[in-house]
């Protein structure tokens, strides 16, 4: 039976998923940030985080999706906040995520969508055709 995780539906077994791993730990595809109600979140590498505007934000999951593993998806607003700003001291090593701002999955109106600054801290929303980075993340039951 699958997990619904954001916009998609996500299946428990991946092999790559390291159940004895420390949080921070890396995975085959990414470091995993938080464990929880039997729910595994992973975030991607670095080296596939992307800079777009809102509308292309699913460049993020192409590019990890390219790392062999399914089940990526661009975060929701809240999932950005927590797991995501919360624990994005487990995002692996430096640099580990940018300090600029995040887009979220989420939309805020025609013009604007949600986004997290890592620098300063959850912010309401930005322009939807501002470049900002973006990360996938992906999840698994435990």
């Amino acid at each position: 039976m699958g997990l619904t995780i954001g916009p998609a539906t996500w299946h428990p077994a991946y092999a790559d998923f390291p159940l004895d791993k420390a949080l921070g730990a890396q995975t085959g595809s990414g470091f995993l940030i938080c464990k929880a109600g039997g729910i595994g979140w992973i975030v991607s590498p670095y080296s596939t985080e992307v800079s777009r505007c809102w509308y292309c934000r699913d460049d993020a999951v192409t590019t990890a999706s390219a790392l062999g593993c399914t089940g990526w998806f661009v975060p929701t607003c809240s999932q950005l906040i927590n797991p995501g700003y919360i624990c994005r001291s487990f995002w692996g090593p430096s640099p580990c995520f940018s300090s600029y701002n995040y887009w979220a999955y989420d939309c805020s109106g025609a013009i604007d969508g949600y986004y997290i600054n890592f620098g300063a801290g959850p912010s309401p929303f930005g322009n939807k055709n501002a470049l900002s980075c973006v990360r996938a993340f992906r999840c698994v039951t435990y």
